[in-house]
């Protein structure tokens, strides 16, 4: 295959040799690749980290919420309603808000769910993340994350005395904590649920917060998660309806859905927010990389000088002299990319044991208890790669544009003078 004469002159040009001007390109590739690698492993890092926070959120949660406006309600009719929502997989009512728990003189405060364990099954499998005991099937038992039970230095079979804000706010009479038995110890590997949380069954949450019947929520799962907001909007067409059919129900007007990303909207806004800045921060290292090319072409237009006249004076349009410059400058990002891609992509594949690694020399570095996560989250996406290549491709092609435009513009008569 006969190649363009200004990309076989570029290759020509990049042939190593024995010259200032070949160790300078390979310097050049070097930063290039650099540049990339750490782009996509920092775009990784941000985007694993995007994961294990939409993990948190619904791992022990629900991908839709109901909930009544300042009171409590009775699930039994509206899991019938909303169990008839098309996209809806299952739904558990539940009792939950914070509580303070003492041991031995220690406080800690954490949060108190109270679930049917049947109809639980359906939302999240609380059994399979038992590490010991079992499940609270009876009244005055509960269940706690492994890392709360060591805050509290408690075991199964111990006693946990738990105060509800009903304790303190009550005006007309004395209400005294609960006193429940830890039956269970759970973990899901994630620090801010298992640190914080403790279930129970529905009578005995309902008993911690002064609650005579009723739940405080529905959590409804979806076969698309992504799809919450739009079941969500169902699920209220489908109340506001029962409600207009049937008189009895018109307390279903003050219910209202929320889906884990409404919920979350904060969060999910802020780690966007923050991947996007990133991106762009980082994006300047690859820019600073380019630089590189652009004074590697200009030094290589200075020292090619009489060959770029010659070939002008044959007849050699200014416009193949400029391809000549674009072609030397995409290929030298496209080479820096080619080697960023795959150093990035193997950093990212071994972040834990390079993490583990440095750990030896800090071990306090990315702690769980602060990052909220037991292992460095990573994934890579083809999207990001995609973008970090065409970023620098751009970049490395417009730092030939200065030095294609010099060359472009010498007389020949010029250039040979001293010939």
């Amino acid at each position: 295959m006969k190649l363009p004469f200004s990309l076989f002159l570029a290759l020509k040009y990049l042939r190593p040799k024995r010259s200032m001007v070949s160790m300078i390109t390979v310097l050049t590739m070097i930063g290039i690749m650099l540049g990339v690698a750490i782009l996509i492993v920092v775009l990784s890092v941000m985007t694993g980290f995007d994961d294990v926070h939409k993990s948190h959120m619904i791992k022990l949660d629900s991908h839709v919420q109901i909930s009544a406006r300042g009171s409590s309600f009775n699930p039994d009719e509206v899991l019938e309603v909303v169990n008839s929502v098309p996209g809806v997989t299952a739904a558990a009512p539940a009792v939950q808000g914070f509580v303070m728990m003492t041991r031995y003189g220690q406080a800690v405060t954490g949060m108190l769910r109270g679930i049917d364990p049947e109809l639980e099954k359906g939302i999240s499998d609380v059994e399979s993340f038992l590490i010991e005991g079992e499940m609270p099937t009876g009244e005055e038992t509960v269940v706690v994350g492994n890392r709360l039970a060591l805050e509290l230095n408690t075991f199964v079979g111990d006693t946990l005395t738990v105060y509800s804000p009903q304790c303190f706010v009550s005006q007309d009479e004395l209400r005294l904590p609960a006193e429940l038995k830890v039956c269970g110890i759970f973990s899901v590997d994630m620090y801010d649920i298992d640190s914080q949380f403790m279930i129970s069954s529905l009578p005995t949450a309902r008993e911690v917060f002064n609650m005579d019947r009723g739940v405080m929520s529905l959590r409804v799962m979806a076969n698309d998660p992504l799809k919450a907001g739009e079941i969500g909007e169902q699920i209220e067409l489908k109340l506001e309806q029962t409600a207009e059919k049937d008189a009895k129900l018109s307390w279903f007007r003050y219910l209202y859905a929320r889906s884990w990303m409404e919920i979350h909207q904060d969060l999910l806004s802020t780690l966007k927010v923050e991947k996007d800045m990133m991106f762009l921060l980082l994006c300047f290292i690859s820019i600073v990389a380019t630089f590189c090319v652009t004074i590697t072409l200009i030094t290589l237009c200075v020292q090619k000088t009489h060959e770029i006249g010659l070939l002008k004076a044959l007849g050699f349009s200014s416009g193949k002299v400029v391809g000549v410059f674009l072609f030397l400058g995409f290929i030298q990002g496209m080479f820096g990319c080619f080697l960023g891609v795959g150093l990035g992509v193997a950093i990212s594949s071994n972040l834990d044991a390079i993490l583990n690694f440095l750990r030896r020399f800090n071990p306090g570095l990315m702690s769980a208890q602060f990052y909220q996560f037991a292992e460095m989250p990573s994934r890579t996406t083809p999207e990001d790669v995609l973008a970090v290549c065409l970023i620098v491709l751009f970049f490395s092609v417009c730092s030939g544009i200065l030095p294609a435009w010099r060359a472009a513009n010498m007389e020949p008569v010029d250039a040979l003078r001293y010939e």
